[in-house]
């Protein structure tokens, strides 16, 4: 479709970075956590600073309205000149409201089935971590998705090492301990993942695909799904979800 409409400058070159909040009973759910990511996002990404007395009247607006479901901000830098070289001024924001995707529910009791995806992460330590509006690469994942028969898949960096799944964060028992990947290199450090860091002891490095399959449970988080238990890996299955309702009874979230 042709549209001569003008379109937000900046973002033609992934200029911004974006939080996807969940919402329940009118509020949002772990909102200072979100802030925090948008203040360090903005930081990094040396775009001017959040005016959070008019972003978060307005996101406990919106919120309100919502009542059950999701909410976006998106953040883009000021629009500049032409060309790479960004302008001064504001931020523009925007907000927009969604309902919780109707599988998320059964996801969180039944669990998901998780594949190796034939797409690899590149390396990118400046924006590693960051919810960044570039996402050409999960866009190339979740097509490579719909050819395989599983609900999300595992994604590989350069080195062989896993990162995550398609949107979400990746963690698995072995042993008794708590395992996540670094996130140094390449990957999104979600805001449920960063309160599971914060309340539970956590090993996090560099593992393998191998070490999913070794692992005695698995779990993907995301802040809207929440916590999620992983029933099979291609053909490895799990039974039991005993550690990973444990740790969701244990922890505030």
């Amino acid at each position: 479709m042709l549209s001569l409409e003008p379109y937000p400058s900046r973002l033609q070159y992934g200029d911004g970075h974006f939080t996807t909040v969940r919402v329940s009973a009118g509020l949002p759910v772990n909102w200072q956590a979100h802030q925090y990511r948008l203040d360090e996002a903005c930081a990094r990404l040396a775009m001017a600073p959040i005016d959070w007395q008019a972003l978060t009247p307005a996101v406990m607006a919106e919120a309100k309205l919502q009542g059950q479901g999701g909410l976006k901000i998106l953040v883009a830098r000021a629009p500049g000149g032409r060309g790479y070289k960004p302008g001064p001024g504001e931020n523009h924001i925007w907000l927009s409201r969604f309902a919780e995707p109707a599988h998320y529910p059964q996801w969180r009791q039944a669990g998901i089935s998780l594949a190796q995806l034939p797409i690899t992460l590149g390396s990118s330590p400046l924006l590693a971590g960051l919810k960044h509006c570039n996402r050409l690469e999960q866009v190339l994942a979740a097509q490579a998705l719909s050819e395989l028969d599983c609900d999300d898949g595992i994604l590989l960096d350069e080195e062989d090492q896993v990162v995550s799944a398609i949107s979400a964060n990746v963690f698995w028992f072995n042993d008794g301990k708590l395992h996540t990947p670094s996130l140094d290199k390449a990957g999104v450090q979600g805001t449920l993942r960063s309160q599971i860091l914060a309340q539970s002891s956590v090993l996090v490095g560099r593992w393998g695909f191998d070490a999913l399959l070794a692992a005695d449970e698995v779990f993907v988080t995301n802040a809207l799904m929440g916590v999620v238990p992983v029933r099979r890996i291609e053909q490895k299955h799990f039974g039991d979800f005993s550690q990973t309702r444990s740790l969701i009874n244990n922890l505030q979230l």
